[in-house]
């Protein structure tokens, strides 16, 4: 027995240490461009149907290999099914604001310039703009927002389309400031350029709903009186400026739901090569068939509700002396096509699959899996903290609370475990005379004789010699999820606690937390009945044990070491009581049992 449980302990401290070293190490951070913004170029008015130029300040080395003029020719052969021009006569900006966020757009190339989450800020206490900044670092002429159409295209003859699709100002009849209420209508803007040189119309539509995260997106462009596919894109970057701290920070991906699992792409893996103006690009396709695609980051997505092709393309530049990485989703068509801009919480993620059918998008939060799958536990743990928390409207407290409730309902089993365990103590002496009793082991009548013996002595005394794993059975699942919960959920970022403790998904920056978890094991592993061990390797556990997990979750989420030092805190209570009532009632036993044999011894004399 002694034997099984060293090797027990042994087997517990690698699975935690190879857990944490595969599953939750940081991965390393991908290289953040500087972002400094580029002072924003003054508005310019281009003439009807005509791109617009920017001027070219410390922009980058064009991305694009098209060498010739990319506006496209006329073709005059063409039967004409454009009547008249259409364009914007000016660069502007539409701003459409709900209670939940405030979305710019850009009439030139119809793109969604901004994106401010109202209820979220960066780590650095700044509003929280899902566009990223790396727009403004300039390819040449060229600006790519999202919702503009991919120019990254084999064919010399759409590249040139697209890139010039994006360059003109389309026009826009409406407010250029729409603010919606909670009682208002879905609201539609739509941007519209025509050209009948060219015998070419395109539409933008993109219509919003008050209090929330979804808005719908259709496009259509059509060339000499056919609809041809446009793909849009997403990118270059979403939530950036996030704390280097922040472990298993997952890097920018692509996740994508078939109804079964999800495909993840993580662009700083995919390959590069140098082109022809000695950019690093890269691109690839995660295929079709999905029930949404997500471009994503650890706390914030873009989900798009589709069916189509979703491909990727990644550029990789040298710029002020970092190399940055612009990374872009491609849809490869956006009709009538509903996006999720916003964080991935739970709850808000379970509200979008109710009320726009996003089949089981709140999969797009990663759990992981060890061993058995996190999700289901971690989700069930969740949604315990956020009851705790609707009761104590602080996080920290919230955990404690859920703790305490968490370890009422595991009470009676680990209580009945710890019970037989520490019974197994009181049976020590017992079974070190049965093993003296049958010194050949080497015997197998011997050794079959010795262990009838000893389970009829645990028969006798009601005790369950592999109730002593139990607990730790039960604690190993709910451990690794909450390893995974407190880093990833959005429900934990900057919530604060009390004193220095300001972020719980964060590490506690004193180190008190995981040094006060450590303790507290060691004290309740001291406390833990366990059998004599004369080689003294269990007594070295008692301290190796929790050292080792100590050093472990020094820069680990400060949420988990809360969780785990009040966990500990009520084992020593739930043990020393159990301690106190075993074996007091087994001296009673004793003593009782030694003055009848001494009165028994009396009475024969």
């Amino acid at each position: 027995m002694e034997t099984k449980r060293l090797l027990l302990a042994f087997a517990l401290m690698i699975v935690v240490v190879a857990g944490y070293n595969y599953f939750f190490m940081p991965t390393p951070p991908q290289t953040q461009p500087n972002t400094v913004q580029t002072p924003q170029q003054p508005t310019q008015k281009a003439p009807a149907g005509q791109p617009e130029k920017e001027i070219k300040s410390g922009a980058l080395p064009d991305i694009f290999s098209t060498k010739t003029e990319s506006t496209p020719q006329a073709q005059p052969a063409q039967p004409n099914s454009v009547s008249e021009n259409i364009a914007g006569d000016a660069i502007k900006d539409i701003t459409i604001e709900n209670d939940l966020f405030k979305a710019v757009f850009t009439t030139k190339g119809a793109g969604l310039k901004s994106f401010i989450l109202k209820k979220y800020k960066t780590d650095k206490k700044q509003p929280l703009d899902l566009i990223s900044p790396k727009i403004s670092e300039k390819f040449g002429n060229n600006l790519l927002y999202p919702f503009y159409f991919s120019p990254f295209s084999t064919e010399d003859t759409k590249k040139k389309l697209f890139l010039d699709l994006n360059n003109r100002t389309y026009a826009y009849n409406g407010n250029t400031w729409i603010t919606l209420s909670p009682r208002s209508q879905d609201t539609t803007i739509e941007f519209k350029f025509a050209d009948v040189a060219l015998n070419l119309s395109v539409t933008k539509r993109f219509t919003f709903s008050p209090s929330s995260y979804v808005l719908k997106v259709d496009t259509s462009v059509t060339s000499n009186g056919t609809p041809i596919m446009a793909p849009i894109l997403f990118g270059p970057d979403l939530e950036e400026g996030h704390l280097t701290e922040r472990i298993m920070q997952t890097p920018l991906s692509i996740g994508a739901y078939n109804g079964d699992e999800i495909k993840r792409q993580e662009f700083i893996k995919i390959g590069a090569q140098r082109n022809e103006n000695n950019i690093l690009t890269g691109q690839g396709s995660m295929g079709n068939g999905y029930y949404w695609a997500a471009y994503e980051t650890t706390y914030f997505a873009a989900i798009f509700k589709t069916r189509q092709n979703v491909d990727y393309y990644v550029i990789r530049q040298d710029h002020e002396k970092k190399q940055v990485m612009y990374s872009y989703m491609i849809l490869s068509e956006s009709k009538n096509l509903s996006v999720f801009i916003g964080p991935k919480d739970p709850d808000v993620l379970n509200s979008v699959e109710e009320r726009y059918q996003f089949d089981s998008v709140y999969k797009a939060i990663d759990y992981g899996s060890f061993i058995f799958p996190m999700g289901p536990v971690a989700r069930i743990l969740h949604k315990g903290i956020m009851f705790a928390y609707s009761l104590i409207p602080n996080m920290g407290w919230a955990v404690i609370l859920f703790t305490i409730l968490l370890k009422v309902v595991l009470f009676p089993l680990t209580y009945a475990s710890s019970v037989s365990m520490a019974k197994m103590q009181t049976l020590q002496p017992k079974i070190a005379a049965i093993k003296k009793k049958y010194k050949n082991l080497k015997d197998p009548e011997q050794r079959k004789q010795m262990n009838i013996e000893t389970m009829g002595l645990y028969k006798q005394e009601k005790v369950n010699p592999a109730a002593g794993c139990l607990p730790l059975l039960l604690q190993m699942p709910i451990l690794f999820a909450f390893f995974r919960l407190f880093p990833i959920s959005i429900s934990f970022r900057h919530e604060p606690w009390l004193l220095w403790f300001t972020d719980l998904s964060l590490k506690d920056p004193t180190y008190i937390l995981p040094i006060l978890m450590g303790a507290s094991m060691m004290i309740s592993s001291k406390m833990s009945p366990t059998s004599p061990d004369t080689s003294g390797v269990q007594k070295y556990m008692v301290y190796a044990f929790p050292l080792i997990l100590t050093f472990v979750c020094l820069n680990y989420s400060a949420g988990l070491n809360l969780y785990w030092f009040i966990s500990n805190l009520l084992q020593i209570a739930q043990q020393y009581y159990i301690n106190k009532k075993i074996f007091s009632a087994k001296r009673v036993e004793e003593k009782e049992r030694k003055a009848m044999k001494k009165k028994k011894g009396g009475m024969l004399s």
